[in-house]
């Protein structure tokens, strides 16, 4: 794929916040416990797309746009998006934490994943750390609206976790059990960041709404190239390990896609295949020839078209705009 928007271009209007949150995720973890700051240090030592953060700007950014008149400036607002902001990226960071454990995941961002670096032990309550940190800083700068939806997006994080567990191996897994599993466990969260944004200016509940229905679709296309990349990505870019879904048992849609075309037996046979090696490659190819890949971009593409039908309530601004670049980048990446 070859990529031609750019994070930082489609960031623009919120970069001043985002340059503000590594120092204020250090503030929020700062601890007098030498290995935990060392962990800390370690999580932290490769920068993510900040994801989470940007979509809490922006969805502040578009409750701000429609507010009548230049609206007064809020200085109790403006730290809560802050604050909002860097704790989102860190309860991000935690479920990552665990996520990697469960999935004996060698590689984060292109480096040893927290597990592999300080033993699974330790990883854990790093993890249990970065969690009440972040659930700390949302109770002081949340409000009645947005600590109730963080709470409710921790418990859906986690069904999707167990979901994806209890389905691991599955070769008779359905497709929509597949994609609740994705909205609960990655597309929750970036739902929630958005109209954590939105709340902070009290954005009215069926704008919100909406705005919550742009991240769950989102999300889940956001996932389903992830999912993709994982057979189709360089290594050294995506910064994890290739294959590593399937070699934990975790089976994502092209794979659910070709056990349910004329290509299942052949599919069943490459899963219970001995060599990794060869499984990986073998199975690749069958996807490739059945089609199954290019379902999933057809399918994500089409949650990106949901997506931003659902930013049609609002205004042009240039919020709406990144938002609608955002959308359109999912579907270009490669990292």
């Amino acid at each position: 794929m070859t990529t031609t928007l750019n994070l930082g271009k489609i960031y623009a209007p919120v970069l001043a916040g985002l340059d503000r949150v590594p120092a204020l995720i250090r503030e929020t973890l700062d601890t007098p416990i030498p290995k935990m700051r060392e962990m800390v240090d370690h999580f932290f030592s490769k920068n993510g797309k900040n994801l989470r953060p940007a979509l809490i700007f922006l969805g502040a950014g578009l409750a701000r746009s429609l507010q009548p008149g230049p609206g007064i400036p809020s200085e109790r607002n403006e730290t809560a998006e802050l604050y909002l902001a860097a704790a989102t990226e860190i309860f991000h960071a935690a479920t990552l934490i665990h996520d990697d454990i469960i999935d004996s995941a060698p590689l984060r961002r292109g480096v040893s994943a927290l597990h592999i670096k300080s033993g699974p032990q330790a990883a854990v309550l790093a993890g249990d750390f970065f969690h009440d940190r972040a659930i700390v800083a949302i109770f002081r700068y949340g409000n009645e609206r947005i600590i109730p939806l963080f709470l409710k997006t921790a418990g859906e994080i986690c069904e999707g976790e167990v979901l994806e567990i209890s389905e691991k191996k599955n070769i008779n897994m359905t497709e929509e059990t597949h994609l609740e599993i994705i909205r609960k466990k990655t597309a929750s969260l970036l739902a929630c960041a958005l109209q954590t944004g939105a709340f902070i200016w009290g954005m009215d509940i069926e704008k919100a709404e909406a705005l919550g229905r742009f991240g769950n679709f989102f999300g889940i296309a956001f996932q389903l190239i992830d999912d993709l990349l994982d057979f189709t990505g360089n290594e050294s870019e995506f910064g994890k390990t290739l294959g590593s879904d399937l070699e934990e048992g975790v089976y994502t849609l092209p794979v659910i896609r070709c056990l349910t075309s004329g290509d299942r037996d052949k599919v069943v046979r490459v899963l219970y295949s001995r060599s990794q090696r060869r499984r990986f490659s073998t199975l690749k190819e069958v996807l490739e020839k059945s089609g199954a890949l290019d379902y999933a971009l057809a399918k994500a593409n089409g949650f990106i078209v949901a997506a931003k039908k659902e930013l049609e309530v609002f205004p042009p601004s240039v919020f709406r705009a990144s938002l609608e670049q955002l959308a359109d980048y999912v579907l270009e990446r490669n990292r």
